[in-house]
């Protein structure tokens, strides 16, 4: 018998851990996601674009040909990508809100408007708002 208790309190801690590892990991994307946006430090998504296009024209040393044959390539990528990312975001935010709730449920008073300040925050900041 004591042999599942132990294995009840490891998958126990375990999936707290998870939760608060994806919460944690969706914050700090979230704010990447922020300075992506067009006034944030990066400039926008095209910005990204043009670091992708720098970097392996730089590394590769691509001729000016090859360099407007990938900015095409990667803008294709980008489109794509914006596409899939409006089809799926909205299972990811349910997915979301399930861990905050079950997250919640194991909180204590005190931790629970602690964690409200910190969703309200990360919404603030995330593709929430």
């Amino acid at each position: 018998m004591r042999d599942y208790k132990g294995i009840a309190g490891v998958l126990i801690i375990f999936l707290i851990g998870g939760i608060v590892g994806a919460i944690i990991t969706q914050y700090v994307c979230s704010i990447k996601m922020e300075h992506m946006h067009p006034g944030g430090t990066m400039g926008g998504p095209g910005h990204m674009t043009d670091m992708i296009v720098k970097h392996i024209t730089k590394d590769l040393g691509l001729d000016n040909e090859q360099k407007e044959k990938l900015r095409v390539i990667m803008d294709k990528m980008d489109k794509k990508m914006a596409i899939i990312h409006k089809q799926v975001f909205p299972q990811i935010k349910l997915i979301i809100e399930e861990a905050d709730n079950s997250t919640m449920s194991i909180l204590r008073a005190d931790q629970k408007e602690v964690f409200k300040t910190f969703i309200e925050r990360r919404n603030a900041f995330g593709p929430f708002n």
